[in-house]
């Protein structure tokens, strides 16, 4: 893709796979994979978003370990956030896998997902 994807709309969609992943593992019956797939999601598309609106091209790829590099690799300030790699399972492997309901960690990663959105729509409010 390409740095012409809005990063408002990219950020949107962030938005909205968050707000998922947090529904569907708070339901009363929790899908924990689901969730961890939208909140890959939103951890994709909210780097995508910051680097559309750094102006620079990114693969198609949900692969996070790419997006991240870009950015530090633009001395962005990512060090917070490559413990969010261990969400790429969830990418594709569990959406055709039977995983079990197991993410321990999963309120840890949410808020780290969070941090990580707020960030970035705290540089589109600069940018």
């Amino acid at each position: 893709m390409s740095p012409t994807d809005a990063p408002h709309e990219l950020l949107a969609l962030a938005q909205k796979d968050y707000k998922a992943a947090m529904i569907l593992a708070r339901a009363k019956d929790p899908q924990m994979d689901a969730a961890g797939f939208h909140l890959q999601q939103a951890v994709e598309k909210s780097l995508k978003a910051w680097l559309a609106l750094k102006g620079i091209d990114y693969p198609k790829t949900h692969d996070l370990n790419p997006l991240l590099g870009l950015l530090e690799d633009e001395g962005e300030s990512i060090e917070a956030f490559w413990s969010l790699l261990e969400l790429n399972p969830f990418a594709v492997q569990f959406r055709y896998e039977v995983a079990g309901e197991d993410f321990p960690d999963f309120e840890q990663f949410a808020q780290l997902a969070k941090q990580l959105l707020v960030h970035v729509c705290s540089l589109l409010a600069i940018g």
